[in-house]
């Protein structure tokens, strides 16, 4: 093919021999169109396609919901503290016992309830004295001076357990006992209270 045939074409309308380059046939006046692919935009649009396939492609980044490889690795590994060694349990502190007897405690409530109740509040004691009132519903106990027939005041002892309980069933008012606890409270008025440890 010479160079002279490669810059003409044929008119699509009148097939007369026209240069490539025209853009009417000079022969039928009919206009030329260029091929579509040499138009601006089609190439702005394969620019486009181009780019954005270069864009996927290098995002391999996964879009669904399923949790990250840590998060499984990590839930799993934590059993494994169970199986660290556990200490041996402590032992109970011993508890020492300060005898005290029921008139005793309440002398010294009588003489100065503030010194008294610094004196005993909280304080592990062992108590003598004589029982003056079983509460009907095992509840608690009270305790009076052994020497005294009547006291206003008195030291309350609650019971706490079934044991305790099955103890002050076997007694009467008037007995005198010693028991083990500690003073909960200390007052002018409603005297001494105590929980119940063992009752000897």
């Amino acid at each position: 093919m010479s160079k002279e045939n490669q810059k003409t074409t044929l008119c699509k309308t009148c097939n007369h021999e026209i240069a490539k380059s025209a853009s009417v046939c000079p022969n039928c006046g009919a206009k030329i169109k260029k091929p579509f692919y040499k138009k601006w935009w089609f190439i702005v649009v394969v620019v486009i396609v181009i780019l954005s396939a270069v864009a996927n492609s290098g995002d391999d980044t996964p879009t669904s919901n399923t949790p990250p490889v840590e998060t499984v690795t990590e839930n799993t590994s934590q059993p494994i503290s169970s199986e660290t060694p556990t200490e041996a349990p402590t032992e109970a502190p011993t508890i020492e016992y300060t005898a005290y007897s029921v008139s005793q405690l309440l002398d010294d409530l009588e003489s100065n309830a503030l010194s008294a109740e610094k004196k005993y509040d909280g304080q592990y004691v062992e108590l003598t004295g004589k029982i003056n009132v079983i509460d009907s519903d095992g509840d608690y106990i009270s305790l009076v001076p052994s020497n005294s027939d009547f006291s206003i005041i008195s030291v309350q002892c609650y019971i706490k357990n079934e044991e305790q309980l099955n103890k002050v069933l076997e007694l009467s008012k008037g007995d005198t006992i010693t028991l083990r606890g500690k003073i909960k409270s200390v007052g002018e008025i409603l005297g001494y209270s105590l929980d119940i440890d063992n009752i000897i």
